[in-house]
């Protein structure tokens, strides 16, 4: 029956971890609309629902048994459009896949409704405390007294929302960092930011959560701030969680209605604190790493409707 059935993966052109997926199940059919590429396809919606062609291939409601939405970028229309032009045209294009996505009766791994309430810092610190995580103390912010707080008492600063501030064909990362005390603070009050107590942590945990299967991986960093910083020593190694985790966990996807998600903790003293949860984080890497089988987890997910018809 899987046969006669595609697996719609909504991402772009450079993403190799659904170039991963599909040449790992190449039993499967699954067809790609890399929205970067989005001129490439023709795509329509209608009474009858959506279709969508490229050269070779086509997918449609019918057709579809489910839905991976991935790392979707927009097309790049220099040289086309007027720079005015672009952000209208990136717009228009998100919203008519986003539309598609969530009037899909089926399967969706993640909705963009579902990712953007559960990825938002502000509500994230309120469920997590709601579950029963433990926090370091924080605070979102634009107010410079708390900013002079924090630094005082050996804080960090990180985005709320933004990772990256892109300038053309240019790029800037905004990671997590200790605050600098010589950091002249003007225009605070402009933009809000995340404070944090730093916590001289033991180890970092990544817990992967797919549809209740649970991948935890322990992550022993050269950098004590933020182990994603470039040329960081890292390792990696399957680890056992409390059964007070993996409940909490749970407890915190159900009130988000998500099948997937990746969980930050560092752990100091044996107390585990939650730092925050990606709705749509990667994970391939520490599949390459532990072995785990994630990937095979995401795809039992995908293919859950045909299965249980089937039995």
């Amino acid at each position: 029956m899987l046969q006669n059935k595609k697996i719609l993966m909504v991402t772009s052109s450079y993403d190799k971890t659904c170039s991963y997926i599909i040449k790992k199940f190449s039993q499967l059919t699954f067809f790609r609309l890399d929205l970067d590429k989005f001129s490439d396809y023709h795509i329509t919606f209608s009474v009858d629902g959506f279709k969508i062609e490229d050269a070779n291939h086509y997918i449609d409601s019918g057709s579809c048994v489910s839905i991976y939405l991935r790392k979707p970028s927009m097309e790049k229309l220099d040289d086309i459009f007027e720079t005015h032009y672009h952000s209208y045209i990136h717009k228009e294009t998100y919203a008519f896949v986003e539309g598609i996505i969530e009037s899909f009766n089926g399967i969706v791994l993640t909705k963009p409704s579902v990712m953007r309430r559960a990825n938002n810092k502000v509500f994230q610190a309120s469920l997590a405390a709601k579950v029963g995580f433990h926090l370091p103390e924080f605070a979102i912010t634009n107010n410079v007294d708390l900013l002079k707080h924090f630094t005082e008492n050996a804080g960090i600063i990180k985005p709320i929302a933004i990772g990256e501030i892109t300038s053309g064909s240019s790029k800037e990362f905004v990671q997590t960092n200790l605050i600098d005390p010589t950091f002249e603070a003007n225009n605070f009050e402009y933009s809000p930011v995340y404070l944090q107590h730093f916590i001289e942590k033991e180890y970092e945990v990544r817990i992967t959560v797919i549809d209740g299967n649970f991948f935890p991986v322990k992550i022993n960093s050269e950098n004590n701030i933020d182990w994603r910083k470039p040329n960081n020593k890292v390792s990696y190694e399957v680890y056992s969680i409390p059964s007070t985790i993996r409940n909490n966990c749970l407890n915190f996807m159900d009130l988000c209605n998500m099948k997937f998600g990746c969980f930050d903790f560092v752990v100091k003293d044996s107390t585990w604190y939650f730092l925050e949860m990606n709705a749509n984080g990667q994970w391939a890497w520490l599949e390459f790493e532990t072995e785990f089988n994630i990937s095979g987890a995401i795809i039992r997910y995908l293919t859950k409707d045909i299965a249980q018809k089937e039995q």
